[in-house]
């Protein structure tokens, strides 16, 4: 692993930066015990944040993709995210490891050929997607319908699905204007 000191300066950190300060703050973190939306919102937050760093800082093999990839799974797996939403231990690992999975996935992906960064981007949209619809319509698997200790009721999932589908496209916009910018030279 390689760090990229002439890299680690405030133009490439403070939107980093910016993002943990939103995640990681006690306001947050007591609001995310009882706000859906908010948790997910932070998880977002969180890997982007590490993400970022990874690409602007860091250089790492490509095993280092699976972890970025493997964490943010298991986080979302409906069991795994009630507990963390539900319990302070739970969370802090769900926060940690959501970090660094971001910052695991961004130090590979220059290693990667452009054909399968856009396969790992549809993949990520295709799956938050259908993570949305779930929450939109009001599937319970996310909420203490179907695990008592989860602090989330089934009211809230609507709401997350619908930030959440506005968070995808917001990165979905970022990600094709840049594409456009760099095939244009704009």
């Amino acid at each position: 692993m390689e760090i990229l000191r002439d890299q680690l300066n405030w133009k490439n950190l403070s939107l980093p930066l910016i993002f943990l300060i939103a995640s990681l703050n006690p306001f947050t973190e007591e609001a995310e015990f009882h706000e859906q939306w908010l948790f997910m919102t932070t998880h977002y937050l969180l890997y982007i944040a590490g993400f970022l760093i990874g690409l602007k800082a860091i250089r790492g093999p490509i095993i280092f993709l699976l972890p970025g990839i493997a964490l943010p799974v298991f986080w979302h797996v409906p069991p795994f995210f009630a507990l963390a939403g539900a319990y302070l231990p739970w969370r802090v690992a769900n926060d940690l490891t959501l970090f660094l999975a971001g910052i695991s996935a961004g130090m590979t992906i220059y290693k990667l050929s452009n054909v399968i960064k856009i396969l790992l981007f549809v993949l990520w949209m295709s799956a938050d997607s259908v993570l949305s619809v779930v929450l939109i319509v009001g599937i319970p698997a996310y909420s203490d319908e179907a695990y008592s200790f989860s602090p989330f009721p089934v009211s809230q999932e609507p709401i997350t699905g619908l930030v959440m589908f506005g968070i995808m496209t917001a990165v979905f916009v970022y990600v094709v204007v840049n594409l456009v910018k760099s095939i244009f030279h704009i």
